[in-house]
């Protein structure tokens, strides 16, 4: 298993608020275990689960922003997780 800590941050004057998280019904099917808020300027998620999963999930974030428009800083710290 590994453990994925993102934070999205608009690339303009765009809010977090705006940003696209996991829907939680990606979360389910994948059986992810998962977290996560708004800060003042981030959309902020830790992710955990099996590998394939979790990167699919991280794909899904930042595709999903694009689709929408959504200029984005994607930062992630991966930690092999047990």
């Amino acid at each position: 298993m590994i453990k994925a800590e993102v934070s999205l941050y608009p690339a303009h004057n765009n809010t977090a608020s705006e940003l696209a998280g996991l829907s939680l019904r990606f979360l389910d099917e994948h059986g992810l275990d998962y977290d996560f808020y708004y800060g003042n300027t981030s959309l902020n998620t830790t992710i955990s689960g099996p590998p394939k999963h979790v990167w699919n999930a991280l794909e899904q974030i930042f595709e999903e922003n694009k689709k929408r428009g959504q200029d984005i800083v994607m930062v992630t710290t991966l930690t092999n997780w047990e």
